[in-house]
């Protein structure tokens, strides 16, 4: 995953959180929004939230900010998949 970074801790929680982190080197304000937008997507298309009760914080890192969305898709399912159990 080289644009993305995944921070996993056990959770406090029955269900999953997921926490998106986009700075500013990685673009303007509406590169930042639709990232994050992204990888909400994700978690959400895959239902993973209600696997096991681990949070997870997804930092995207620069260079992510030209990734089609396909791309983002390809490269978060399954280190998302796996950080939820599923």
């Amino acid at each position: 995953m080289p644009h993305f970074v995944l921070v996993t801790a056990p959770g406090m929680a029955a269900a999953g959180r997921l926490g998106v982190t986009v700075s500013a080197r990685v673009g303007n304000a509406v590169t930042r929004n639709r990232l994050k937008r992204l990888v909400r997507e994700v978690f959400r298309t895959r239902r993973l939230c209600r696997e096991r009760g681990n949070d997870v914080v997804v930092i995207a890192k620069p260079g992510a900010e030209v990734l089609t969305n396909a791309e983002v898709f390809c490269e978060l399912e399954a280190p998302l998949a796996a950080a939820f159990g599923g």
